[in-house]
């Protein structure tokens, strides 16, 4: 049998054992809402801290994509730039070809020639026309034929009245054009 001691009562002990729980139950509420209150102060600042990032890393895409559209539509306009250029050049060409076919026209109107009709589209151009003799149609479409730098095609010939010799003459649209036109393709082409 145990001794019996006064100052270990049960009834002190349970006191004592109730105390404890309540004082530890407490010490655990505390420290627990500490330690979810430091958690929260931690998130909060990582949140504002992963904001702050992300808004400097949208911005920056943001900066970054207005850079491309920019460089994009500057690219755009200089390339529509090139293309204008070289456009007016092709049309410069163009009527080159036209006023020196017109001159030498002129020139063989005074040889004889009477055009009737002249044809052009993409590919092809055409002449209706009459000279007064043979051989000045034959001399007049070989002068020709070397000024173009190709030869023009007799695709009709006819006599009438008086020796008057009708005629239709072709050629492809580039031959007006000569070599000129495949020269400047490069030297526009290199502006850029």
């Amino acid at each position: 049998m145990r001794p019996f001691n006064l100052l270990s009562h049960p009834g002190l002990a349970q006191q004592r054992r109730v105390f404890h729980r309540w004082w530890t139950s407490g010490a655990g509420v505390l420290v627990g809402c500490l330690l979810a209150w430091s958690w929260q102060q931690w998130q909060m600042a990582e949140t504002q801290r992963l904001q702050l990032a992300h808004s400097q890393l949208q911005s920056e895409w943001l900066a970054h994509t207005r850079q491309a559209k920019d460089a994009a539509q500057q690219q755009l306009r200089l390339r529509m730039q090139v293309e204008q250029a070289l456009h007016l050049q092709r049309i410069a060409m163009h009527h080159q070809a036209w006023m020196a076919v017109h001159e030498r026209m002129q020139d063989m109107a005074k040889e004889g020639l009477r055009l009737s009709r002249l044809n052009a589209d993409a590919d092809h151009v055409t002449w209706h026309g009459e000279f007064s003799r043979f051989e000045a149609m034959a001399a007049a479409r070989q002068s020709l034929s070397e000024q173009l730098g190709q030869d023009l095609a007799l695709k009709d010939m006819s006599t009438g009245p008086a020796s008057q010799v009708s005629f239709v003459w072709q050629t492809t649209w580039p031959a007006l054009l000569g070599a000129r036109l495949t020269h400047a393709d490069p030297l526009v082409k290199a502006k850029p």
